[in-house]
């Protein structure tokens, strides 16, 4: 286990006689080496605070936290085998690609040698511009530096906020391919995003979150199949439909809907009585983005039931 956290909560001031704000509550996750690991959900829903306590940037009220086997505090050793990425690097700015990449590296205490700074820019794609002023670099070419500088010293685990926000295609198809290649080099990486479609390409792991609390945490491929899956069907027109039926398309002479799974024995039935024929009957493939809204949508009203039971026993 590379990363573990358990029941950690966090609360913030809003000010004097303002109920705080709980941005974690009872969270808890595990993390394996190797892992290409995402925490996603709404905004608000504490990714960012999680991550900022893997860092140790925050102390939690209560819970624990091992990083590498370690607790996460400033000034540690551990970070020496930690690289991280926020969501708004702030650079200074007079510093060139090359110059930044050099100090930001060497803030681990170590010389780096010029040959190891002049590889990482090259494989970002800065080459060109390592002498170009931070200043004049765009949003997407500061992302690559700060990747830059993670890359140098090939480290154990790497933590990155949002790493594709503002970032054209090409760019997020070249930073893709960087960090699975550090993957493949035994960098176990975790993010936040909001991009489903770029975590399910390149992450094995995700864990959804909402309201501070982990309501789902499995592979990839078991999340997506939490979905609820339907069949898209087409068929002679009819005059009585069932009710589980989703009608999305209807002419005079086809009826296209989307009916659950577990129903599609009974829908051809139905058709068939009815004298009926169906045209087409097409598997809906899950997309991570049609199980994360599920997973929301049931974990929401779990909570709503909950606090319905709560009142009800304070009554």
């Amino acid at each position: 286990m590379i990363l573990s956290a358990e029941n950690l909560s966090v609360q913030f001031s809003r000010g004097a006689f303002k109920k705080k704000i709980k941005a974690l509550d009872s969270f808890s996750l595990t993390v394996e080496k190797g892992d290409i690991f995402a925490l996603l959900g709404p905004n608000g829903a504490g990714k960012s605070t999680a991550m900022y306590c893997f860092l140790g940037l925050v102390r939690p009220d209560s819970g624990t936290i091992s990083v590498l086997g370690m607790k996460p505090e400033p000034g540690s050793s551990l970070f020496r085998d930690i690289a991280y990425l926020p969501e708004e690097p702030h650079y200074h700015l007079y510093l060139t690609v090359e110059e930044a990449v050099t100090f930001y590296a060497r803030l681990r205490g170590e010389e780096v040698a010029k040959h190891r700074v002049r590889k990482a820019i090259e494989r970002v794609g800065l080459a060109e511009f390592r002498d170009l002023r931070l200043s004049k670099c765009s949003k997407g070419m500061k992302q690559k530096v700060g990747i830059a500088a993670c890359l140098i010293h090939n480290p154990t685990i790497i933590f990155l906020d949002e790493p594709t926000r503002g970032l054209d295609p090409i760019m997020v198809k070249e930073l893709r391919d960087i960090l699975i290649e550090m993957n493949k080099m035994g960098a176990t990486i975790v993010l936040n995003s909001h991009v489903l479609s770029e975590i399910e390409m390149i992450c094995n792991k995700a864990a959804i979150m909402d309201r501070g609390r982990v309501i789902a945490q499995e592979n990839m491929s078991t999340l997506r199949g939490m979905g609820l899956e339907t069949y898209q069907v087409e068929f002679e027109p009819m005059d009585a439909l069932p009710e589980y039926l989703r009608v999305t398309t209807k002419t005079p002479t086809a009826i296209k809907g989307e009916i659950p799974t577990e129903k599609l024995r009974e829908f051809v039935q139905h058709v068939e009585a009815a004298g009926k024929r169906v045209y087409e009957c097409t598997l809906k493939r899950q997309t991570l983005e049609d199980s994360f809204f599920k997973i929301l949508k049931d974990g929401n009203n779990s909570a709503k039931a909950k606090e319905q039971i709560l009142d009800t026993d304070r009554v």
